[in-house]
């Protein structure tokens, strides 16, 4: 019996290679879609960062204890994509004075991250911690989430190295 079950099963892993961890190489959970302008103007969707690994911070104007976070992550990154979002429709208007406060909080650098209001994404995850920051593949897929402060530089980066 064993000796017939194995070509039978060597034959499905090569007609079948998706159903067994074949080559797409990703099987994260699909991150949502989305699409905001950020307050430096540009336009951010997960179509439009197809084809780069990002990371997506949520938070809201009324969490200062996240901003120690936002610094830190801004700072480990080195020109890689973090987007700044706000879970909280109240901050709608008041995007620029957010940013403007988060760099306050830190005189040795500004944070250069995009800053935007989204609260039908932040709904659409279930966000219950502030911060939530997503590690999102190329492909936009959800390769981690951490929920609560990510200050530590080496956990910062052990976090956006990851792969799924």
């Amino acid at each position: 019996m064993r000796s017939i079950f194995t070509p039978i099963a060597l034959c499905l892993m090569l007609i079948l290679p998706g159903c067994l961890g074949g080559d797409d190489g990703e099987d994260g959970e699909s991150f949502p879609d989305f699409s905001l302008t950020g307050d430096d103007g540009k336009e951010y969707s997960k179509d439009s960062l197809e084809g780069e690994k990002y990371i997506i911070h949520i938070s809201a104007s009324w969490c200062p204890r996240c901003f120690k976070t936002m610094h830190n992550i801004s700072a480990a990154l080195d020109g890689e994509i973090y987007l700044i979002i706000s879970s909280d429709e109240g901050d709608e208007g008041n995007i620029q004075l957010w940013h403007n406060k988060v760099n306050e909080s830190n005189y040795s650098n500004d944070l250069e991250a995009p800053f935007a209001v989204l609260p039908d994404l932040a709904s659409t995850l279930e966000i219950d911690a502030m911060p939530t920051i997503f590690l999102i593949s190329a492909k936009g897929n959800i390769i981690d989430k951490h929920e609560g402060d990510l200050t530590i530089h080496s956990e910062i980066l052990e976090f956006y190295n990851q792969e799924l």
